[in-house]
């Protein structure tokens, strides 16, 4: 293949710069990865492709390499970051090839290859590894305080059946919270065992709607005690999904629950089901409230694994959610505004896409 053919249709970005760091040529991937329209790259300092924080060094660097021309290859193992023309900033390898004497004269040509999906398959591959790590972690931790944290549990629910008196006022309230948080230490073994239990389970086709239903039926009682009045808009025909309907009801049951706890002084709770942005073609389900709302800043951390805004919160429900969608194969979002409520949006796929 001559060389502008393969220039042309090369799968990476190719970018060719003089020795003062001027761009000469680059190649239409160069200009799909980077944002810029034919010819907008050429003439300009390969320094616009970086990050402005880098640029000044990126200078230095292309001098000294002209001193001491020489082939680099990929995955050397840098950190190497590129700046696409709006500004997002994404993650490269880079290898440099000197040409010395060309039309051109000395230059160096740069393959570059916008490696965010294989990190992102890497950071997947380690979390799964060390999930493995968490549940054989999370089988011993069970075993070794579930007895123990039983028999507290135990006694002390019999201490507190005494009258106040008998025990003493001050003794009394000692003894609830050495209750309170030790069935709170029991709620966090009983998570970790759920984590260390998720294995390869037999899917079967799920009507949600069904679902959604039998699980309202068990918490609407708990959540009209807390004033909180429950709407549902269930779409008719709805399509079946295949998974662990254990599983998926496991995931409503939390994102119910979170609701009634963002709304101590009531509120309304929706849940629906039919179509939606996430992806279309999808089956979707969405619980929204009218409670507090969340902050930004939390919002950004609320899947990650032992965050929690709440007292006596394990820090595990909503990133066990995120990884039972996941393991559908489906996506989980959430939105959120101050003082005016949460929705949260799972999408899945229909059971004749999963099969």
């Amino acid at each position: 293949m001559p060389y502008e053919e393969y220039f042309k249709a090369a799968t990476e970005s190719l970018i060719v710069a003089s020795r003062d760091g001027t761009i000469l040529e680059v190649n239409p991937r160069t200009n799909e990865v980077f944002g810029y329209a034919e010819g907008e790259l050429l003439g300009q300092p390969v320094e616009i492709l970086l990050p402005t924080r880098l640029r000044a060094s990126h200078r230095g660097h292309v001098n000294t390499f002209f001193r001491a021309p020489r082939t680099r290859e990929m995955g050397l193992g840098l950190n190497l970051v590129g700046r696409r023309k709006d500004g997002d900033e994404f993650p490269v390898e880079v290898s440099l090839t000197y040409a010395p004497h060309t039309r051109h004269g000395d230059v160096v040509v740069a393959a570059v290859i916008d490696i965010t999906q294989r990190l992102a398959m890497e950071r997947e591959a380690r979390r799964a590894e060390a999930l493995t790590s968490l549940g054989t972690i999370a089988a011993g931790i069970a075993h070794d305080l579930n007895n123990p944290l039983q028999i507290i549990i135990s006694r002390a629910e019999l201490m507190l059946q005494s009258a106040p008196e008998t025990l003493g006022a001050e003794a009394h309230e000692d003894l609830s919270v050495i209750y309170r948080h030790a069935k709170r230490a029991g709620r966090i073994v009983e998570e970790f065992l759920r984590v260390s239990r998720q294995q390869d389970k037999a899917m079967v086709p799920v009507d949600l709607n069904q679902l959604i239903e039998n699980m309202l039926l068990l918490v609407r009682p708990q959540l009209g005690k807390a004033q909180i009045e429950v709407k549902s808009s269930l779409a008719p025909n709805l399509a079946a999904v295949l998974g662990d309907p254990t599983a998926i009801e496991r995931v409503l049951i939390n994102l119910v629950t979170n609701s009634r706890d963002a709304m101590p002084n009531g509120g309304v709770l929706t849940i629906e089901t039919g179509d939606g942005v996430l992806r279309p073609g999808w089956v979707h389900i969405q619980v929204t409230d009218t409670g507090s709302g969340i902050e930004a800043d939390t919002l950004k951390k609320i899947f990650d694994l032992m965050f929690t805004t709440k007292g006596e919160g394990s820090g595990l429900g909503l990133w066990l959610s995120k990884r039972i969608v996941h393991e559908h194969n489906g996506r989980i979002e959430v939105q959120s505004e101050l003082g005016k409520g949460t929705t949260f949006a799972i999408a899945i796929p229909p059971a004749e896409e999963s099969k």
